[in-house]
């Protein structure tokens, strides 16, 4: 007779997400849902736990307040710049122009506008959080990949990154969220707006 087996086989993984992701992207998306079709002060922790189908004890084991949940569900939407190892830095601006374009058309974004900037006028909370989880990590992205450019001399000597990213993140947002009185957006928009900013940022020659 053979010997029992000894070893135990392993079960098999169950397909799909794992539950942990599973369910923060579905308080994501909730958390959404409910902003764009309610607002902000309709997008109770207990209306999130409800449409994500999951216990308040779950978004309170990832989130300490709705304000953070809120600010977090918003940075998902942020565009991150291209790659470090990206060789052609004009190229990586652009496509991050590109992707700002793309973001800031989206009629999500559209219809969350009016919740996010009346929250920011009245609730230090949010705006804490705003600043610490969208505000900052977008920028300082984008400064990064612009301070690394220079040091490596793809920009000229004495570019401001600050000043630069200033000019990629500013003119897309005024364009295509506050386009009253404003001539439409051309279609070639992102590469008349880097050829502008390019002709002060380039290689001294």
């Amino acid at each position: 007779m053979h010997a029992p087996d000894t070893v135990e086989q392993q079960a098999p993984r169950p397909r799909g997400r794992p539950r942990r992701e599973a369910a923060r992207e579905e308080i994501v998306e909730a958390t959404l849902a409910l902003l764009a079709e309610r607002g902000f002060q309709a997008a109770t922790m207990d209306a999130i736990a409800a449409r994500a189908g999951v216990g308040k004890t779950t978004i309170y084991r990832r989130w300490e307040s709705k304000e953070d949940l809120i600010a977090d569900a918003l940075g998902a939407l942020r565009t991150e710049p291209g790659t470090k190892e990206a060789t052609d830095l004009r190229a990586v601006l652009l496509e991050y122009l590109h992707d700002q374009e793309r973001e800031l058309a989206d009629p999500l974004v559209g219809r969350l506008l009016p919740a996010i900037l009346g929250e920011l006028q009245t609730n230090p909370g949010f705006v804490s959080a705003w600043e610490d989880r969208v505000v900052r990590p977008r920028r300082q992205a984008i400064v990064d990949v612009l301070s690394e450019a220079v040091e490596r001399g793809e920009l000229r000597d004495g570019a401001d990154p600050d000043v630069i990213a200033d000019l990629l993140l500013g003119a897309p947002l005024l364009r295509l969220l506050f386009p009253v009185g404003l001539p439409s957006v051309p279609a070639r928009y992102a590469e008349q707006q880097l050829e502008a900013i390019w002709h002060g940022i380039a290689p001294n020659s």
